[in-house]
């Protein structure tokens, strides 16, 4: 809260009311917006906390869009201090913010765009698909199935210890614990994940992660949707395509490559050029 009273443009705290509790984040109003303005609802994934989003929001208070960013259960102080993880079903986080957002005097509610990154880019296609007050969807990278891709991960780190899963949990649970003894890497993550989803043991984790798969609910989404994408994404390789292919709504589909340098997780390193290339299209759509 300090330094946002060093930024160029301040932003205000705000605790926006969720199921019996509030959580934290940030409003930011534009500084060049008339009476009212469209507003970009932004959120992380699994590691990164709403502060990181600082380049995204400058962008963003350039082009006129107020911007909106978020403690989310899984996420930052929401899990650290109020232990609230992650879920599956996220309209139920994202409704609630929608809500708070439309109270704030000079927000365009027809004007309403949500943008997820890395997890994120996971969890805001299921909030799009029950929340029809979001307008334009923007997962980046885009991902279908978190469980499957998650699940990839595993079977490529531990590909003797996955066959038990489903046939003996609680093998495959002592398999895990010696591993994690093992390798502090595979120790800090199953620890780090589990916390932030609520389970204690390593196979609940996995049952869990399988839950968040759009699947079966991406037909519902009907807003305008950009699906982003990089040639070098490394952690959900390939679902950002299986999402665009399966999307019944109007779409569009940006790649980043080695041409533009964008072409790492969230392009990384290239936050410029991600930057220009999204909110020329949001300009034209919202």
């Amino acid at each position: 809260n300090k330094a946002l009273h060093l930024l160029k443009i301040p932003g205000t705290p705000v605790r926006i009311p969720y199921e019996g509790t509030t959580l934290p984040g940030y409003f930011f109003r534009a500084p060049s917006a008339r009476s009212i303005a469209p507003l970009l609802i932004f959120q992380q994934g699994r590691d990164a906390w709403p502060e990181e989003s600082k380049y995204v929001i400058d962008a963003a208070l350039a082009r006129g869009y107020h911007c909106l960013i978020v403690h989310a259960p899984g996420q930052g102080m929401a899990i650290r201090a109020q232990g609230l993880p992650f879920r599956h079903d996220w309209e139920n986080v994202i409704r609630p913010v929608v809500d708070f957002a439309l109270c704030i005097a000079g927000v365009d509610s027809r004007r309403i765009a949500l943008l997820g990154w890395s997890m994120g880019g996971a969890l805001v296609p299921r909030a799009a698909a029950f929340e029809r007050r979001i307008k334009i969807l923007i997962p980046n990278p885009g991902v279908l199935n978190w469980g499957e891709s998650s699940f990839e991960q595993f079977n490529m780190y531990f590909p003797e210890v996955m066959p038990l899963l489903d046939s003996d949990p609680q093998a495959f649970d002592a398999a895990m614990a010696q591993l994690m003894e093992q390798v502090f890497l595979y120790r800090w993550y199953m620890k780090d994940s589990m916390s932030k989803h609520g389970v204690s043991t390593p196979s609940a984790l996995l049952f869990e992660l399988r839950r968040f798969n759009n699947e079966p609910i991406v037909h519902r989404i009907r807003c305008r949707t950009l699906v982003m994408d990089g040639t070098a994404e490394a952690f959900s390789q390939g679902q950002a395509r299986l999402l665009f292919d399966a999307l019944e709504c109007p779409k569009d589909y940006m790649l980043f490559t080695t041409q533009d340098t964008g072409l790492l997780h969230c392009q990384e390193g290239a936050q410029a050029v991600a930057n220009h290339r999204m909110f020329d299209w949001l300009d034209e759509y919202l």
